[in-house]
């Protein structure tokens, strides 16, 4: 059993010695700013580790009690202007979607954003992250259809995640895919196999990752084949200095060779288990040798075809790691339109790896990118920016322009026979 003093000790020689961004990050390490005791009680130690990891502006840098529940208002809400709206009511059945929040505890919005700008991460209004704001609020005040009324907020049971893995045709011409992790590879085989002749025979394929939690870049892979017009090299689609680097550390190695093993555990197919296993023998080989340039000898033949002509991917903040590099990735492709806003920015520092205290657990990055390539501070920019508004809450505008734009061309094709 570890002690609340001996867990945020290691945390900060982790941070110091093997997190991958320990020297450009070493101005922000404050640890002597934070106060750790053993007898604080465990929310307190959580929320301080917390702070001080948010410091480093990293979502990859994670600290959580496993068995804590985390608070859930059982609402989420999305800034615009001067007021929050309501996005989605759950469990929390005495608001509903489009509800405006005007104050928060007797303040502005702006003026408790003001004082809870660290957890909100971001100043660019839609970018930031309100539903973890809010968790530090008793009370609100709501306007719904010109009337005003007060609410206490409320903890609520958390429904469990369900993943997305959802695949339908729009119209004869076009296909919508929703995907909210790629953390799987089976189910996202089972869905490209069970569609694959909607795929081949459709003129426009909508790629939805607006909320989109990561996972194994690996396993959204035979997607691109749909994504590129043409047989690629994986590896061929990064400029020769857009390298990656590794910290090899003794510990390091130790934890991601089991992370390793635990895709080993999941049905994959041949290609990506054989990335696996030549991975944990690349981290077995350079064990201690601290941070080093990837190596990429391992490579990925993107087949590529030219159906689906148009290639459209839908993008917002909650989008974010392997979420990230997919849209990272695909802007690569002359058939790809990305739509939206920018993504959540968290592949500067990536593969993450998790220490365990027993009850609590700490995730930080073992690798990281060349800093000339850094989107962390912007996210993935999309080609089109559609801005948040209210008017998302009533209508799909993303999907609506994109079919507006579907449908411009095919004026166009036909005007041109």
């Amino acid at each position: 059993m570890f002690s609340k003093t001996e867990i945020f000790s290691d945390i900060i020689q982790i941070v110091k010695m093997d997190y991958a961004g320990a020297a450009e990050k070493q101005g922000v390490n404050r640890p002597e700013e934070y106060l750790i005791t053993d007898e604080m009680e465990d929310r307190d130690f959580i929320e301080t580790v917390q702070s001080y990891l948010l410091d480093f502006k990293d979502g990859h840098l994670s600290f959580n009690a496993k068995g804590a529940v985390i608070p859930n208002l059982g609402f989420r809400a999305r800034r615009y202007e001067n007021e929050l709206y309501v996005t989605e009511a759950t469990e929390e059945k005495r608001l509903q979607k489009g509800d405006q929040i005007v104050e928060i505890d007797g303040l502005t919005v702006e003026e408790f954003g003001n004082r809870h700008s660290k957890v909100l991460e971001d100043t660019v209004l839609e970018r930031q992250f309100w539903n973890v704001a809010l968790r530090k609020a008793e009370d609100i005040l709501v306007v719904r259809d010109g009337v005003k009324f007060g609410l206490s907020l409320h903890k609520y049971e958390r429904t469990p995640y369900i993943p997305s893995y959802e695949l339908k045709k729009l119209n004869p011409d076009t296909v919508y895919m929703k995907l909210t992790d790629f953390a799987q590879e089976k189910p996202i085989l089972d869905l490209l196999e069970k569609h694959k002749d909607d795929l081949n025979h459709s003129a426009n394929l909508i790629i939805d990752i607006r909320v989109n939690y990561g996972g194994n870049d690996m396993f959204y892979f035979p997607i691109l084949d749909y994504v590129f017009n043409r047989p690629t090299s994986f590896n061929s689609l990064f400029q020769a200095d857009e390298v990656m680097y590794t910290n090899y550390t003794e510990r390091n190695c130790r934890l991601w060779i089991n992370t390793l093993r635990g895709y080993l555990e999941q049905e994959l197919d041949a290609e990506t288990e054989k990335w696996a296993k030549g991975e944990i023998a690349l981290f077995e080989k350079n064990k201690g040798k601290g941070l080093q340039v990837v190596q990429n000898d391992l490579d990925y033949s993107i087949q590529g075809q030219a159906a689906p002509q148009n290639v459209y991917v839908l993008t917002d903040v909650m989008c974010g790691s392997s979420g990230d590099t997919f849209a990272k990735n695909v802007k690569k492709s002359p058939k790809v339109q990305v739509v939206g806003r920018p993504t959540m920015g968290i592949i500067d520092f990536c593969n993450v790896t998790t220490m365990d205290y027993g009850d609590y657990e700490f995730g930080y990055s073992i690798s990281k990118m060349d800093e000339k390539y850094y989107t962390n501070e912007t996210g993935v920019t999309p080609h089109v920016h559609i801005p948040w508004t209210p008017e998302h809450l009533e209508e799909d505008v993303d999907l609506e322009w994109v079919m507006g734009e579907i449908e411009r061309k095919s004026v166009v094709a036909k005007e041109l026979q």
